[in-house]
């Protein structure tokens, strides 16, 4: 696997996006918006990345101007900062900024799993089951990260509360990128231990043991990730 960049490097590589489809109802600027706040939520940016409306434009095949606006708007949600002439970067998080917001996603998502208990099934249980059954052949840090988010958000939406997801969400695009810092080798097993627990304490809808085992979840990655991350200091 490739190094990844340290806090101060920067890459000008476009991120692999969704594509747009102009054909849907839904305006190319909020489709570009939607795009880039995924790619963010599974950490396919990387932290130093200059992300340009050309560059963007030009890997989603659409007009510089509707990304102009998506990056805009991302800007004024906080995760993005404006360089003129350069263009727009990723806000660095910090040691301590990412342990306050791990804590708060502990909470969001540990109520986030314990709703979503009035929806489980069989079926869901083995929706869960299969992806993380994936994560055993995976060889790269970025499709165990993908599989990993794919995972958390199938149980945030069958809570089936818009209010919550969406607070959710808005925290992973801010802590998305410091997933790069994660060691370079996901320990599957691990991983996929800690995802046994969830999915053991929603077929038994213990909603107790949701809350706890997504916040072991979360704090073991945090355990990873926080030492690589910049100091509040520097």
């Amino acid at each position: 696997m490739n190094r990844r960049p340290g806090p101060g490097r920067q890459q000008s590589q476009a991120p692999e996006l969704e594509a747009i489809d102009v054909a849907l109802s839904e305006t190319v600027e909020r489709q570009v918006y939607r795009s880039i706040r995924q790619a963010m939520m599974s950490g396919r940016i990387a932290p130093g990345t200059s992300l340009t409306s050309r560059s963007l434009a030009h890997v989603l095949k659409v007009s510089s101007q509707p990304v102009r606006d998506a990056l805009k708007r991302l800007e004024a949600d906080g995760v993005l900062e404006g360089r003129p002439q350069i263009g727009f970067f990723l806000r660095r998080v910090t040691q301590r900024e990412y342990r306050d917001i791990i804590q708060i996603r502990q909470r969001l998502e540990g109520l986030a799993g314990r709703v979503a208990i009035g929806s489980v099934d069989a079926g869901k249980i083995r929706e869960l089951e299969r992806i993380n059954e994936r994560l055993i052949g995976l060889d790269t840090t970025k499709e165990a990260l993908a599989d990993n988010h794919r995972f958390h958000f199938t149980i945030y939406r069958m809570a089936d509360r818009p209010t919550l997801l969406a607070l959710i969400e808005n925290l992973w695009v801010r802590m998305g990128p410091a997933l790069h810092y994660h060691p370079s080798k996901i320990n599957s097993a691990d991983l996929m231990a800690l995802h046994n627990e969830i999915i053991r304490a929603l077929r038994d809808r213990d909603a107790d043991a949701v809350e706890a085992a997504i916040a072991s979840d979360l704090g073991s990655a945090a355990d990873l990730i926080v030492p690589r991350l910049p100091s509040d200091e520097a």
